[in-house]
């Protein structure tokens, strides 16, 4: 007597459910692993960005910082406590010689009154126009760092530290050095950034202060990071440049100046690992179903004889 054949596309079904099966719940796993690996990847790129980001803020804070130490110390002046403009208009014009971070050195009366500028011989005093936070600081007491502007003296666009001059108790005068906009350029080059990264430093009014590549100082910043900095003072954020790249940027406000620094990192730079463990890992589990099946369709045939 001979039994029944098996039915050979039964078999071959319940063998590749079999397979499926056993593959199912590592496919589940090894995507999940990925899932929590990539997510780790970002956090740690995310976390070196804004690290970087900080660093560079640094910078800049510490060339702002010595600015203000320095026109401090030069606010300890006798002649300015002796209110002798003419002989401090004279000192201030040797001390400018010794900082090329500033391109001038101002000095307001409390009325607002321009008294001297550095870079001019000494005259009357003149109207002073350029009514600004820093300046409303200064003259409350505290040292105030403004945003681009232009000035009588410095009609160019740049940013000025400016410090009280106390006689007493009483704020008699602010001194204000415009900063050379070169200095804080090259403090950005100094972070030694990859040639196709990006990075941009703007002020309160989300105006460009300088940026690497170039452009023109008071430019608006990009809608991607005027965006992200209405939203957060500090963030990490996919967008566009304004050369419309897309990119990842970290970015950080300081608090000394309100100013906040971005780093423009391309996305095809940022992706790429999670690009490669895509693929690593998809053609890993393609081979494992391929390999599974194979195997099922080889038993399906080996049982697909008559059984006596």
């Amino acid at each position: 007597m001979y039994s029944a054949a098996p039915n050979p596309m039964n078999l071959r079904s319940k063998l590749y459910l079999m397979v499926a099966g056993v593959l199912l719940p590592m496919i589940v796993f090894v995507v999940a692993a990925v899932v929590l690996l990539l997510k780790h990847e970002r956090e740690t790129i995310e976390r070196d960005a804004l690290g970087r980001a900080r660093a560079a803020m640094t910078a800049i804070d510490a060339h702002l910082r010595a600015s203000i130490v320095s026109l401090e110390t030069l606010a300890a002046s006798k002649n300015l406590e002796a209110g002798d403009i003419e002989a401090f208009h004279a000192e201030s014009q040797r001390v400018l010689r010794t900082q090329p971070g500033w391109v001038n050195i101002g000095l307001i009366g409390a009325d607002k009154l321009q008294l001297a500028d550095a870079v001019y011989s000494y005259g009357k005093p003149a109207a002073f126009s350029a009514d600004d936070e820093s300046l409303r600081m200064a003259l409350a007491g505290r040292a105030g760092i403004g945003d681009l502007a232009t000035g009588t003296a410095v009609r160019s666009n740049t940013v000025r530290v400016r410090v009280p001059v106390k006689v007493g108790d009483e704020v008699r005068y602010v001194l204000s050095a415009p900063l050379n906009l070169k200095h804080l350029a090259d403090l950005l080059h100094a972070q030694r950034l990859p040639e196709d990264w990006g990075i941009v430093l703007v002020d309160r009014e989300k105006r460009i202060i300088v940026r690497i590549p170039n452009v023109p100082p008071g430019t608006p910043a990009s809608d991607s990071l005027r965006e992200a900095i209405g939203s957060a003072p500090e963030g990490f954020f996919y967008g566009r440049t304004l050369e419309g790249r897309q990119t990842y940027t970290p970015y950080v406000t300081s608090q000394l100046s309100g100013w906040v620094l971005g780093i423009a990192m391309p996305a095809a730079v940022v992706e790429s690992g999670a690009r490669r463990t895509f693929i690593i890992v998809a053609m890993g589990l393609l081979v494992a179903v391929a390999i599974g099946a194979l195997l099922a369709w080889a038993i399906a045939q080996r049982t697909n004889t008559p059984v006596s």
